[in-house]
């Protein structure tokens, strides 16, 4: 059973790009406009949920600037020209250049256990440009090292000669401003080989908040040159709360951060038709399909939250739901509706929230089945209907119910009624379904992957 999760390998990053997989070439484009209009120092909060494919995004948007950079070496020509030929047919006649730009990225999570963020960002941009750029002058590896000796108190030498192949510290930082040597590192980096440096800064928002500060005051205090632009990867309400752990709950974490951001820009939300294509989803034409999509909506899923939720659903209980089994009598028919309808809810609460899934499956709360089946109208739910019974007022010799009160019902008879000889409660018929004693346990098992039905090689 493969993973539908789109992690941010070099592969994933380009097939979604050539395919334009979620539909987010445009805002990769437009994002990469603002990156090249800008002339001063910035930075900028590129703002999403946990889950909503930020990391992904801004490795596209990456993989675009270096395509357009041609003082890479290219070990891989094809591709970078499959790059740039997506965005020049994606803007017809109205493509216009990009200037180079200098791209690194930073995993600031990687990195929360360093002394000092300026030592690890250092080294990030200093192994990033020698893989990916041929530079001749070592003034910046020199500057580089000596910065990292600073805020380390460790001799640097032999860890960059052996990742260089030389020894950049010839001359000594002893009289040196560590400022100055910041300056002197990008300005010894940047001529000849870009325009401006990108530094992508990722995943801070997971650091802990000691370091999640330091970062920012760093970045602020030593890295305030005309030629960087900073783009921060965040959810910006996490963030906000990591800023209050380490200043105090009364300390305002929104107005701290517009210190640091000049822009803030939002992830749009990824086309998820487009989405379920390149996995394989059909949303609109099996009954389980049209539950599981109510789900994803109704608990607005992110990327990898999606993703997690509709492989799961296809172990449990794909075929069964797909054609291929028969169900007769009324214990039966009562099994094929929770397979379609109740099994989806109860895995997509395992994946939201552990509490409702627990308090769900423990009879203290039904308003999930409302929730998501109710709207699911297209399905009808006639299975819930006694013969006596209608869910409009066309019949007046039927009782006119509400989907809200069977579905209620049904909640009832699968997780709440006590069936015993000694009340003489054997079974509940909502319908021509019949639930029992057993309903509960078959459900559980199936909705945990340990059931007949549970199939782990479906694609």
């Amino acid at each position: 059973m493969k993973s539908y999760e789109l992690k941010p390998t070099y592969e994933n990053l380009l097939e979604t790009y050539r395919n334009n997989t979620i539909d987010r070439n445009g805002d990769v484009f437009l994002f990469t406009e603002i990156l090249n209009a800008v002339e001063d120092g910035c930075a900028i909060a590129l703002d999403g949920n946990w889950g909503s494919g930020k990391t992904f995004f801004i490795k596209q948007v990456k993989m675009v600037l270096d395509a357009h950079n041609g003082f890479i070496a290219r070990d891989e020509d094809v591709y970078m020209d499959d790059i740039v030929a997506v965005r020049n047919q994606h803007y017809g006649e109205k493509n216009f250049s990009l200037q180079p730009q200098v791209c690194v990225y930073y995993d600031a999570w990687e990195n929360d256990s360093d002394d000092d963020p300026v030592m690890s960002l250092v080294y990030t941009i200093l192994n990033s440009i020698e893989t990916e750029f041929s530079f001749k002058n070592t003034d910046y590896i020199k500057a580089g090292a000596s910065i990292m000796e600073f805020f380390s108190g460790k001799n640097w030498g032999q860890l960059i000669e052996n990742l260089k192949g030389t020894s950049p510290l010839d001359a000594l930082k002893a009289h040196k401003d560590i400022e100055t040597l910041v300056g002197e590192f990008l300005d010894a980096l940047i001529p000849e080989k870009g325009n401006r440096l990108v530094v992508f800064i990722d995943e801070l928002d997971r650091c802990k908040p000691s370091y999640a500060v330091r970062l920012l005051e760093r970045v602020k205090h030593y890295f305030s040159n005309e030629n960087i632009t900073f783009v921060f990867s965040v959810n910006t309400n996490e963030l906000q709360h990591t800023i209050k752990k380490h200043y105090g709950d009364g300390f305002d974490g929104s107005r701290y951060l517009d210190r640091f951001f000049d822009l803030r820009v939002t992830l749009p939300p990824p086309n998820l038709k487009r989405y379920f294509q390149s996995i394989g989803f059909n949303d609109g034409k099996y009954t389980f399909d049209i539950v599981c999509a109510a789900v994803i909506k109704a608990y607005g899923f992110e990327l990898r939250e999606i993703a997690k939720f509709i492989r799961l659903a296809k172990i449990a209980a794909y075929e069964p739901t797909h054609g291929g089994y028969s169900f007769s009598f009324n214990e039966g028919r009562a099994l094929q509706f929770c397979l379609h309808c109740v099994v989806p809810v109860m895995i997509g609460l395992r994946v939201q929230n552990a509490k409702r899934y627990a308090d769900f499956v423990e009879g203290r709360d039904a308003s999930s089945l409302a929730e998501i089946l109710g709207e699911t109208t297209l399905l009808g739910f006639s299975e819930l209907l006694n013969r006596n019974e209608t869910f409009d007022d066309s019949d007046p010799n039927k009782t006119t119910v509400t989907l809200e009160e069977k579905l209620k019902a049904l909640y009832e008879a699968i997780f709440t009624t006590t069936y015993s000889e000694s009340n003489r409660q054997y079974h509940t018929m909502i319908g021509n379904m019949e639930f029992t004693a057993q309903t509960k346990g078959v459900l559980m098992r199936i909705s945990s992957l340990l059931s007949e039905y549970a199939n782990f090689d479906v694609d």
